[in-house]
């Protein structure tokens, strides 16, 4: 068990010591030395990134139900059942 500890140890330590010399590149990386295609390249997939979250937002909303759109559809004063017939309802139920 203790060498399966030390590989995931070893393991961690090498993605650190990978992002820290990723990070020390890209302070030396002098913006006017890239090609515009890289800007496009960048906008374009925050652009597709963007989009996506937003369409899973979207999809992932709760929807109305059928009779919730039509109970907003009608006036007030037709929602409401009179009296008489309310009790109708109540009672049938």
């Amino acid at each position: 068990m203790n060498t399966l500890s030390d590989e995931i140890q070893n393991q961690v330590k090498a993605g650190r010591q990978t992002v820290e010399k990723s990070i020390g590149e890209i302070k030396e990386i002098d913006v006017r030395e890239l090609p515009p295609v890289a800007f496009l390249a960048a906008g374009l997939a925050v652009a597709a990134v963007a989009v996506g979250v937003g369409w899973i937002v979207y999809r992932s909303r709760r929807r109305r139900t059928l009779v919730q759109r039509l109970q907003d559809a009608l006036p007030e004063g037709v929602r409401e059942l009179p009296g008489g017939l309310r009790d109708q309802v109540r009672r049938a139920l």
